[in-house]
């Protein structure tokens, strides 16, 4: 079996914007906690949950992760190893 059209097979796992997200999410009753949408803006899929029964979403993957920036990785290694060389 191979897919035969380039659009999902379950229509309420793709939105193209977030708000249209956010509402299935919040009021369509096929909605459940644990249920893995896609958003796609301007071509970049995005990946979220169902976090609760409130309808909120929460991104997942690289999403989800904020990374240090370079002043902040200095500061942790100040911390830790001192700031004398």
């Amino acid at each position: 079996m191979s897919r035969q059209d380039a659009f999902p097979l379950d229509k309420s796992s793709v939105f193209y914007s977030l708000d249209e997200a956010k509402t299935y999410a919040k009021t369509s009753p096929l909605a459940y906690v644990g249920q893995h949408i896609s958003v796609v803006e301007a071509g970049t899929s995005t990946a979220y949950q169902i976090k609760n029964e409130a309808g909120e979403l929460e991104p997942l993957g690289a999403a989800a992760v904020s990374v240090a920036t370079d002043e902040e990785v200095g500061e942790m290694f100040d911390e830790v190893f001192g700031t004398e060389a």
